[in-house]
């Protein structure tokens, strides 16, 4: 399943870590920690300024909405079952979250106890999605609500005007 195991060390973060890379080309990263709590996060090169991509083998770009990222990012967390990730993850004593920035979206969740269970749920969602009619046009009305109240927070406002310019 992994191959091509490196150990590297960051001198950034100091600290030593490992470097998977499946056959698809994923690359996992893990940093031991001698903590009590574990954590996994799951990321993608796919954020808010992307708007467009190449799938592998296509001459041409697909174009998205604007959006799309953090709209998917909401989207990932919903199941056919009916029951959402969050559930899933409470069964286990595990707390998840996500968030997209520009640059990438991430998915990511933390435990004291059950890490296999929760890493499970983890790769069960970010790599199966579920979308129907009425569950999309749910989370657009979703999704706007959230741009207005972030519209309405002055530093955010500024910070998007200074992009702007």
């Amino acid at each position: 399943m992994m191959n091509d195991r490196i150990t590297k060390r960051s001198e950034f973060l100091k600290e030593e870590y490992c470097k998977y890379t499946h056959k698809s080309g994923l690359e996992v990263y893990v940093f031991p920690k001698k903590l009590s709590t574990t954590y996994a996060l799951f990321a993608t090169k796919y954020g808010s300024i992307d708007s467009k991509f190449k799938l592998a083998g296509d001459e041409n770009f697909t174009v998205v909405p604007d959006g799309i990222a953090h709209y998917l990012e909401h989207k990932l967390f919903e199941n056919p079952n009916g029951e959402d990730t969050f559930t899933r993850y409470a069964r286990y004593g595990a707390n998840a979250n996500a968030y997209t920035s520009n640059t990438m979206t991430a998915y990511l969740f933390s435990c004291t106890s059950n890490f296999k269970e929760s890493l499970e749920i983890l790769l069960d969602f970010v790599t199966t999605p579920y979308f129907t009619p009425e569950t999309v046009e749910k989370e657009q009305g979703i999704i706007a609500q959230e741009i207005r109240m972030y519209d309405d927070h002055p530093f955010r406002r500024l910070y998007h005007m200074l992009l702007e310019s």
